[in-house]
């Protein structure tokens, strides 16, 4: 018997120690995901390489051309809960008001969709909120993009009371398809606008 280096066990063969495994070849263990490297990302607008760069304590990767940003994982969704801390209680009504005299929009008609910098396969384009009429694109697998101008509109969206506005209409959506189960988008749709423009 002698005592195992890594364990200090009596083991008869301290080179292969059935306590600790010393000696023997490493548990094949799954190997972790390689971080986002902005040398290997390109901008999926102008193909400029993405620059890295720390938004309060969130890693992107932004443009140096049309300064828009990728926001690996969760990273977007970190900002704005920062952001969310930082802005005043708004009452649902005055943001209702808000909603219709600034975030109705019409979506763009001609699209262009993106690529993930990372992986490079299309991006899912989807209105933030459902109702703020402000486009982001994401990876499921790696991130968001956001453009330049779409983050002050996401902002403001959050801080006049969007996140409010957004669960409202989500509300609307649950009760249209508790009435109308068989009016599938459509119907929701028709209630939502009613909901919006002041009467139901």
């Amino acid at each position: 018997m002698a005592l195992c280096n890594g364990c200090g066990n009596d083991v008869p063969d301290p080179a292969a120690c059935g306590v600790c495994r010393a000696g023997r070849a490493p548990v094949k263990t799954r190997p972790p995901r390689p971080k986002v490297a902005a040398s290997r990302c390109a901008c999926p607008k102008c193909n400029e390489q993405l620059d890295q760069q720390d938004w309060e304590g969130t890693a992107t990767l932004t443009c140096p051309v049309c300064r828009g940003s990728f926001f690996p994982g969760r990273g977007l969704e970190a900002v704005l809960d920062r952001l969310r801390a930082t802005c005043d209680p708004v009452n649902v009504e005055n943001a209702l008001k808000e909603f219709r005299d600034r975030f109705t929009r019409e979506l763009p008609d001609n699209v262009r969709y993106k690529k993930c910098p990372v992986c490079d396969t299309v991006m899912l384009r989807r209105n933030y909120g459902n109702v703020s009429g402000v486009i982001v694109e994401s990876c499921g697998e790696h991130g968001t993009w956001v453009d330049e101008n779409s983050f002050g509109d996401l902002a403001s969206f959050i801080c006049r009371g969007g996140d409010l506005v957004a669960g409202k209409a989500d509300e609307v959506r649950a009760r249209s398809r508790t009435l109308r189960p068989d009016a599938g988008v459509a119907g929701g749709g028709s209630l939502l606008s009613r909901f919006l423009g002041g009467g139901e």
